[in-house]
């Protein structure tokens, strides 16, 4: 999980798969679209690196440590998911 500072909000990434397997799945990008439809909180891109990665964000404005850790939770949480649909594992 890495936890990116953007001045007034933070943004939270995790790997869900790197571009060697993203590499190996046709649909892939049609797949994180779909998911993306569906979702509010965490959201499903492929970065500049080719591997998929899964990414929420949080205005700093009142944020509480809980609603923090609810943001963290949710984007690993749903970065497990994904990777265990995809490849049948849980690496990260």
């Amino acid at each position: 999980m890495h936890v990116h500072d953007g001045g007034e909000a933070y943004l939270l990434t995790a790997v869900v798969a790197n571009a060697e397997v993203v590499g190996q799945w046709d649909r892939l990008y049609r797949e994180a679209w779909e998911r993306n439809r569906h979702t509010r909180l965490v959201g499903f891109r492929v970065d500049a690196d080719g591997a998929l990665v899964a990414h929420g964000w949080t205005p700093k404005d009142g944020l509480t440590a809980d609603a923090f850790q609810a943001v963290v939770r949710a984007v690993a949480r749903e970065a497990d998911r994904y990777e265990f649909q995809l490849t049948g594992t849980d690496r990260r």
